[in-house]
């Protein structure tokens, strides 16, 4: 659609806004196997809609799989929603270790008798 290296430039958006929301929320960074899985979570959505796109539009010529376009955009519908699930887990994950963080650094002060 826009570019044949798009994918790679949503990748390293999506890395560094996942790294910012890490640092704000948790004062760390993400674990690198975090980073890495939203970033190719990324860079797979963009591909799935863009195929999905290439083969709805007409534009491709799929050759000997002309008759299976169906089933192509319904893979690229699957590959963008496990996707978008991966993003959407590990985004969870840091909020739920930022509440743990939270919750461990609050200590209940004693009172005295």
């Amino acid at each position: 659609m826009i570019g044949p290296n798009t994918f790679i430039y949503i990748a390293l958006i999506a890395g560094v806004l996942f790294t910012i929301y890490s640092l704000c929320l948790m004062r760390s960074l993400p674990l690198l196997a975090e980073l890495f899985s939203l970033m190719l979570s990324a860079a797979a959505a963009y591909s799935g809609v863009e195929l999905c796109y290439a083969v709805l539009e007409g534009s491709k010529k799929l050759g000997d799989f002309q008759d299976q376009k169906l089933t192509i955009v319904l893979g690229s519908v699957a590959v963008f929603w496990v996707a978008l699930l991966t993003a959407i887990n590990l985004v969870k994950g840091v909020a739920g270790r930022a509440e743990i963080q939270k919750k461990m650094s609050v200590v209940p002060q004693q009172e005295n008798a």
